[in-house]
């Protein structure tokens, strides 16, 4: 009786907690947008403390008062897109699972919570959450057009500049599957990790993860990312209208992005291995998001690591053993 009266008031708490992080995330604009981020943590930290079906309960009562004092649909979008994520890794930490594998469950609820969240606002609300994002950003183009001509830009640079950032939304559009795909390890790992430094200081303890200069990704990415890569330069680039060419760009830019990740393992081992100064790894960190071109580089470092091993970690084939 004293252990479910202190669950139920734990549970409470978190409930209230996970209410001021969604007022915080609607109402203050900058910091909202990380804490929006990081909603699940109050479903996460009661799941592995008290179970499901508390954390199941933690959600309904969040989700009912965020409904009542914010907006129905917004408490929509909480409990569908973060809260089916609270839950799963809420019981995978109760569990003590591998953190790999948590990984993965966390991210396979992510895309189901995303997807999930897209055919409800169909089905349930009768809107269509993407294409009023993208709604929104024509309309702010709409608006730069107007504050660049009362600027004095000429005719000719605003319909170039304009058309850069058309064309930009247009892919935005096409890889948004792709973009999910990417998104929902990086939500699971967040949330992951600021729960366990939590539960960390609640007694609680869990496995590490491998070291990050280990980090090796599957050898068999090499054959999607080239064949999409093909599909696209070579079949589909005069036909961007057809579904294959949709499919193909999502999955090179699932591909690319884990080809960057074991890119940035490696620069991280050299950097270790020959004992120089962190920051040029972290230099190079940062050239990813100024330098377009040095992404493509660091795709192509990523696969030539998955081929020729420079870490001496993967298991030797049949044919070295042989040898």
């Amino acid at each position: 009786m004293i252990r479910k009266t202190s669950a139920m008031v734990e549970a409470g708490i978190l409930a209230a907690v996970a209410i001021v992080m969604a007022l915080i995330s609607m109402y203050v604009p900058v910091l909202g947008a990380f804490v929006n981020f990081v909603w699940p943590l109050p479903i996460v930290i009661c799941g592995c403390r008290h179970g499901l079906k508390w954390s199941i309960m933690t959600l309904l009562v969040a989700t009912v008062i965020i409904a009542m004092i914010i907006s129905p649909i917004n408490a929509f979008f909480l409990a569908a897109i973060f809260g089916l994520l609270g839950l799963i890794l809420g019981e995978c930490m109760r569990r003590h699972l591998p953190p790999m594998k948590m990984m993965l469950y966390g991210s396979v609820g992510a895309v189901v919570a995303l997807v999930l969240n897209i055919v409800l606002s169909f089905w349930v609300l009768g809107i269509d959450p993407i294409e009023m994002m993208f709604s929104s950003f024509h309309q702010s183009l709409e608006q730069l057009t107007v504050y660049y001509r009362e600027h004095g830009m000429s005719e000719a640079d605003i319909k170039k500049t304009v058309d850069g950032y058309a064309e930009m939304l247009r892919m935005m559009r096409i890889i948004m599957p792709g973009a999910f795909m990417m998104c929902a390890p990086l939500m699971a790992f967040v949330n992951y990790m600021a729960a366990k430094k939590i539960l960390t200081k609640l007694g609680e303890s869990f496995e590490a993860f491998p070291p990050f200069t280990m980090l090796q990704v599957p050898g068999w990415i090499l054959w999607p990312y080239a064949a999409s890569l093909f599909a696209v330069t070579y079949y589909y680039q005069h036909d961007q209208a057809s579904w294959m060419y949709t499919l193909s760009v999502n999955v090179q830019t699932v591909c690319s992005f884990v080809l960057v990740l074991q890119g940035i393992v490696l620069l991280y081992w050299f950097v270790e291995t020959k004992h120089k100064p962190r920051w040029w790894a972290n230099i190079g960190i940062a050239l990813l998001f100024i330098v377009p071109i040095f992404t493509q580089i660091m795709v192509y470092v990523g696969a030539f690591d998955i081929v020729m091993d420079f870490r001496k970690i993967r298991p030797a084939s049949r044919f070295r053993k042989q040898r």
